[in-house]
């Protein structure tokens, strides 16, 4: 998304773009998945309405947050792969609850380890500038055609990953339609991945060569 506003807010600076798994606006699950987070930090009652400095950090709500995110970057394939086979739970957690599955022993490993290396606040103003994310809005135009209009002379490189739930394949598909309305020279490559999302972090040798042609050949 960094990378669609920079293009088209100083297009003249730009001559490729590469959007990996994303989308031209945030959609209607985006703003579904990113409100129960923030909604998760902001009940915690250590949260304090973000003064929380020098007491105790909300770390259960950003825990919680942290485990409504992770099930969208990757596959669930994936999850239960990287899920051990043993149950473990916390003597300090979940009193009247048993765990049942590995796969919870997981998801609560990745919210308790996030908190350590992470702050609410910060996390609460990505998923609002998420949210507030309009590139239409911040340029002025009433339509795409109107914002690609002074970036005819770029190229773009779409990237989706098949196994994608954070920016399903369509997101990137409308995308490329899109560009070709508005008479946009761009390639949309598929990514056959059964790690999710982040298959474009976790596998860089699927992106390699198609990188590598876009950045070194003529289009």
């Amino acid at each position: 998304m960094a990378c669609l506003g920079f293009a088209t807010r100083y297009p003249s600076r730009v001559q490729v773009v590469i959007p990996l798994a994303t989308s031209l606006y945030a959609t209607t699950l985006h703003r579904i998945h990113n409100f129960e987070q923030i909604y998760a930090i902001e009940s915690d009652p250590d949260f304090h309405g973000g003064d929380y400095y020098g007491g105790a950090y909300p770390v259960k709500g950003l825990g919680l947050a942290r485990m409504i995110a992770h099930k969208t970057y990757v596959s669930l394939h994936t999850m239960e792969d990287r899920a051990r086979d043993e149950i473990v739970q916390p003597s300090n957690v979940f009193k009247h609850y048993q765990f049942s599955h590995p796969i919870e022993s997981y998801m609560l490993h990745q919210g308790t380890k996030f908190v350590s290396r992470f702050d609410a606040n910060t996390y609460l103003r990505l998923c609002e500038a998420w949210l507030r994310f309009d590139l239409l809005k911040e340029a002025g135009c009433g339509d795409y055609q109107a914002l690609f209009s002074p970036c005819a002379h770029q190229k773009y490189m779409i990237f989706s990953v098949d196994s994608d739930v954070c920016f399903y394949p369509e997101e990137q598909v409308y995308m490329a339609r899109t560009l070709k309305r508005s008479g946009i020279h761009s390639r949309h490559i598929t990514i056959h991945s059964e790690k999710g999302h982040d298959a474009f972090l976790l596998e860089p040798a699927l992106l390699e060569p198609h990188l590598r042609h876009s950045l070194e050949n003529p289009w």
